[in-house]
């Protein structure tokens, strides 16, 4: 009975909140600070009123006991700041009535430290603080001018019940200055487990968001890049299906180059695939092989021959003559940016014009260039050209979104390489790859 009366009045306001509301421990600890108040009242009471004979104590006591018992109403109709001022202000008159009445035997001042606690469990408006902490000054102020000048005359005691009085304030001060301490003390671990939760949930909020992000980068590049081996494989069936349409015979190497377009877009494929597998997708994973770079560019100015000729485009290769014949690189990322800038090349060359891909060594350098001969770029696209969604439409690209070049810049900035473009309008644009060549295999 006892048990659930208590858990009653401890939990009134509080039960509905949630468990690491702060405000939820600040109410739980007021209601229970009211009920010690309500008890030690009830009992030191009539022992100070049995010792002094004095009527305003017993009649103080309880008084105090039953406007405390307010304060646990307040919580329960959720008025939590009335019911905290409301409880500073009965705590703080009580301690200079009873000042008042016992006079100096009743060591009000040490209630002085206990109200100071008070204040900052209570609340945690700066200013709230400020003018509470003015009050209590005033209070003790107040306490010590009429323990002086006795303005409200005090009881008198004989000197055994003065010590007896004394020790029962001793007991009830150190009784609810250990309550606040350790109130003060389950509110800062609180504090210190919600700033520890909510450094968790933010840690999980930006790894989820950085999982959104490279998922989102994973479905920029697949949308992207393999519409360039797609359209590889699909443009040798065009002209396989022409050769038929024509009546020509579909040779050997015919076959051979479809079937070489399209295991390089299943390579292609498979490498995505398995990029997806991973929760990071780690884009900036180079894998260093020994490549014939020579092959590896006729093998894609191949791809792009049908839509080159179907632009009446020319595509040449030139590779210096001290270039070797193999290098170290990443082998899947030197090729998608090589189809990304020949497929820019393609649609925004004019006809009859030609594409110059050319591959050259410089120092401690390699170099890739690819040379159109198409209407140039405008100088202010030029600044903006390698950000996300910057394209030029035109009825060659209606449908591109201005991805090409964001990735190429990716790629080319994880190979260590740095990419410029040069262009004029109405005569045409170079872009100029600069690789550094540490790497490099000796010329066969």
């Amino acid at each position: 009975m006892i048990r659930s009366l208590f858990k009653f009045l401890k939990f009134a306001g509080a039960s509905e909140l949630p468990e690491y509301e702060i405000k939820k421990s600040i109410c739980t600890g007021v209601n229970v600070l009211c009920i010690c108040v309500i008890v030690l009242n009830a009992i030191t009471g009539p022992i100070f009123y049995t010792l002094s004979g004095d009527i305003l104590i017993f009649i103080g006591a309880y008084l105090e006991a039953i406007v405390v018992f307010g304060v646990i109403w307040l919580n329960k109709m959720k008025k939590y700041t009335i019911a905290n001022f409301v409880f500073y202000l009965i705590i703080s008159l009580s301690t200079f009535y009873f000042s008042a009445v016992l006079g100096r035997v009743s060591e009000s001042q040490l209630m002085i430290l206990f109200l100071f606690g008070l204040i900052f469990f209570l609340f945690n408006d700066r200013k709230l603080r400020l003018y509470c902490i003015v009050l209590n000054i005033l209070l003790l102020i107040a306490i010590e001018l009429n323990g002086d000048l006795h303005f409200i005359p005090a009881a008198k005691f004989p000197v055994f019940v003065e010590h007896i009085i004394r020790w029962l304030v001793y007991v009830v001060v150190i009784s609810l200055t250990l309550m606040i301490f350790n109130l003060y003390d389950r509110n800062t671990i609180l504090l210190i487990s919600l700033h520890s939760y909510s450094k968790t949930i933010s840690a999980s909020l930006n790894s989820e968001e950085e999982s959104n992000r490279v998922k989102n980068l994973l479905f920029q590049h697949i949308s992207h890049d393999l519409r360039g081996p797609y359209f590889g494989v699909l443009t040798r069936c065009y002209y396989l299906q022409s050769k038929r349409l024509q009546e020509q015979p579909i040779t050997v190497s015919d076959i051979e180059k479809l079937v070489d377009v399209a295991n390089h877009y299943k390579y292609m494929l498979e490498h995505f695939m398995e990029m997806s597998r991973f929760k990071n997708a780690d884009f900036n994973k180079i894998e260093i092989a020994s490549i014939d770079l020579r092959a590896e560019l006729a093998k894609i100015i191949e791809m792009h021959k049908y839509p080159a000729s179907q632009n009446k485009l020319t595509v040449s290769l030139i590779v210096s003559p001290d270039f070797p014949t193999f290098i170290l690189t990443d082998k899947i990322k030197i090729c998608r940016i090589i189809h990304n800038l020949l497929s820019n090349a393609i649609k925004f060359t004019r006809p009859n014009t030609r594409i110059t891909i050319a591959a050259e060594v410089r120092s401690d350098k390699w170099v890739l260039i690819i040379k159109d001969q198409g209407h140039g770029i405008s100088n202010k696209t030029v600044e903006q050209l390698f950000q996300p969604y910057v394209t030029e439409k035109s009825p060659a690209n209606p449908e591109g979104v201005g991805l090409g070049l964001f990735i190429t810049k990716h790629l080319v900035t994880i190979l260590g390489a740095e990419i410029s473009v040069a262009s004029k309008l109405n005569e045409g644009t170079m872009f100029e790859i600069v690789f550094p060549y540490e790497r490099r295999l000796s010329p066969i």
